[in-house]
């Protein structure tokens, strides 16, 4: 796995860097239209699949095709992994409501227990699930096939590992870091929006990297044969 200062700085290793952010921030600055995030998806796959190969360098952007329909692969992957969270929020929500609206006392109370209830089921499925899909993501992009992502055979020893779960701890630390950062970025009118962007795309390219690190040691360590090596130990 990369040391934490080499993935933080793995996105400027490359000397079309500053172009490559330029078209990632206007992508994400452009999301709320959905389509612009599919490349931004895709290149996240690339950066994976670069990484993986054991390039120092990020990838740039190019072979647009390609990149929209990783997007897609990788869109579709995450909603798959979390539809069960969705329908346990649904069902907890939907069933509190219907609960709530007897108007009586207890028809109340257990509206809103079956909402507590539901919440943190959705909560802890959400955060199970979602460590699950990232390294199926990983996978896809590792194998270039989509069952890839859904295999157990290549899953379990990645989700299992160690390696991989640190990987995945400090890589949710840089996108909620980058998250807060976009919320108080967003007080700014317009400027505010475009600048969280651009640091929300440069966020996903660091959990990128650190992801291919920490799925590169997870499958060195089940397997025991020698992959590229992204980057050195946490530090």
């Amino acid at each position: 796995m990369p040391q934490i200062s080499d993935a933080i700085t793995y996105p400027t290793e490359h000397d079309d860097w500053v172009k490559t952010f330029l078209i990632g921030g206007v992508l994400s600055a452009f999301g709320f239209l959905l389509l612009p995030l599919l490349p931004v998806y895709g290149y996240v796959v690339r950066v994976v699949r670069h990484s993986l190969e054991g390039d120092p360098r990020p990838p740039t952007f190019g072979d647009w095709e390609e990149l929209v329909v990783d997007g897609a692969k990788a869109v579709l992957v995450g909603v798959v992994y979390m539809l069960i969270p969705g329908i346990v929020g649904g069902v907890a929500v939907g069933g509190s409501l219907v609960a709530v609206a007897t108007g009586t006392r207890g028809g109340t109370a257990t509206g809103l227990a079956g909402l507590v209830v539901g919440g943190l089921l959705t909560v802890a499925l959400s955060l199970v699930l979602g460590y699950v899909a990232v390294a199926a993501v990983v996978a896809f992009a590792d194998e270039r096939r989509i069952g890839a992502a859904f295999d157990p055979d290549v899953l379990k020893p990645v989700v299992l590992s160690g390696a991989y779960a640190t990987a995945w701890v400090f890589s949710v630390a840089v996108l909620v870091g980058a998250s807060v950062l976009v919320g108080v970025l967003n007080g700014i009118p317009i400027l505010g929006a475009v600048i969280g962007a651009f640091a929300f795309f440069y966020a996903q390219v660091v959990a990128a990297r650190l992801w291919a690190g920490g799925y590169v040691d997870a499958r060195t360590e089940a397997d025991g044969t020698t992959r590229p090596d992204v980057g050195g130990p946490v530090a």
